[in-house]
């Protein structure tokens, strides 16, 4: 059963938003680090960027981490200590990476 701030956390839809959360949080890690070796040059200002609608990604990410504050908020804030730690290390932008693979445009 759902209740607001109460959600039991291993209930279908703190499941899938938990595992739609990590996604989001990989491609947009991923972006902010192409975006990083671009500006210090350790990437080619001709890289191609990532298509447009990664921008939508990142609204989602956060829309995706409030929605998890209303329904489970201490589950929320060890999510979102977990995903600064993956960040932290290499781990979300490998897994970006993997997931934006198809999407790069090839020179």
């Amino acid at each position: 059963m759902m209740t607001l701030f109460n959600t039991a956390f291993n209930s279908p839809i703190i499941i899938f938003l938990t595992i739609l959360y990590v996604v989001t949080s990989a491609i947009t890690t991923f972006d902010i680090r192409m975006t990083q070796a671009k500006r210090d040059g350790s990437l080619s200002p001709d890289e191609p960027a990532l298509p447009s609608w990664v921008d939508l990604v990142f609204w989602a990410d956060w829309a995706i981490i409030i929605v998890l504050l209303f329904l489970d908020w201490k589950f929320a804030i060890l999510l979102f200590v977990i995903r600064f730690i993956l960040k932290v290390l290499p781990v979300l932008e490998v897994i970006g990476n993997v997931i934006m693979s198809p999407f790069k445009i090839k020179k």
